[in-house]
């Protein structure tokens, strides 16, 4: 259309599990990215992965849900977890809810003339203004785990198998995940509307607005675990490419440091995801 400056929108996700877990999806109006976590416990659901089946079942409900500009994004979110709570009630009525699968969910979504930004865990949210960057998600969780992960890198150094290391500290990371979606928890989408209650919510004219990248934390451990890049290096991405070639930088660094012995982390690899939004 004459006068109308087109945006570009791109993104890209990497498998880092057995399967990837991840959902990302965006066009000019909106975008997001779920980043699926199991429960505590086997996978109880029909598929090979229970955050897997509940990151895309939830996915796709709100690719058509966040189509609509007059529906609230957390409106949209309670209809997506309930569609997912009564499609599979049977089995999740078998389950305490610390075994239900979870995501993180972050979100750009133009509404009128402003930029909203919604988020749930620790997926991080960057937006580069006309005259400042800003960043948003939860940091909580990370948070919460820093002090496992120190302990966890200092039993492999003392020679510990990665095995031996996870199980010693394995306790400690139950208890961290226990206290998802409780009063002094963390807020996380599941299938119930306790985490949509806690929705964190920011907006910013449109107009100010240059770029936003969003990313699952297992991309943007280019920023917290490997030190590859700063947030600001973020807005270098110009397209597609430059995506695959920073998760394939990533996973070359996972790869030579396997053992886990250099940068401190639970697992060797993540998946890993990105979605920018450019003028």
């Amino acid at each position: 259309m004459k006068g109308r400056k087109e945006m570009s929108v791109f993104f890209y996700t990497d498998r880092g599990n057995k399967q990837n877990e991840d959902f990302v999806y965006g066009n000019d109006t909106f975008g997001f990215i779920l980043d699926g976590a199991s429960g505590l416990g086997d996978n109880y659901l029909a598929g090979m992965s229970d955050a897997q089946v509940f990151s895309h079942f939830i996915g796709s409900q709100l690719i058509t849900l966040l189509a609509n500009e007059k529906m609230a994004t957390s409106r949209a979110l309670m209809q997506a977890v309930t569609s997912f709570a009564q499609n599979y009630r049977k089995e999740l009525g078998k389950l305490t809810p610390d075994l239900w699968p979870s995501a993180t969910f972050s979100c750009y979504r133009k509404i009128g003339t402003e930029m909203e930004f919604s988020w749930l865990g620790d997926s991080p949210i960057t937006a580069f203004l006309n005259q400042q960057m800003r960043t948003f998600y939860d940091r909580t969780v990370p948070q919460n785990d820093q002090r496992i992960v120190s302990i966890f890198h200092q039993l492999l150094k003392k020679g510990e198998t990665i095995e031996a290391a996870k199980a010693a500290v394995t306790k400690d990371l139950v208890k961290n995940r226990q206290t998802k979606n409780t009063p002094n928890g963390y807020a996380i989408l599941d299938p119930s509307p306790i985490g949509i209650a806690r929705l964190s919510q920011k907006s910013v004219p449109a107009d100010q607005l240059e770029k936003i990248v969003i990313t699952s934390d297992g991309f943007y451990r280019l920023v917290d675990t490997f030190n590859e890049c700063t947030p600001h290096q973020l807005g270098h991405f110009q397209d597609y490419g430059t995506l695959v070639a920073a998760c394939d930088h990533l996973r070359k660094l996972e790869g030579e440091d396997a053992k886990l012995l250099t940068y401190p982390r639970f697992k060797q690899s993540d998946d890993a995801s990105v979605l920018v939004w450019q003028k």
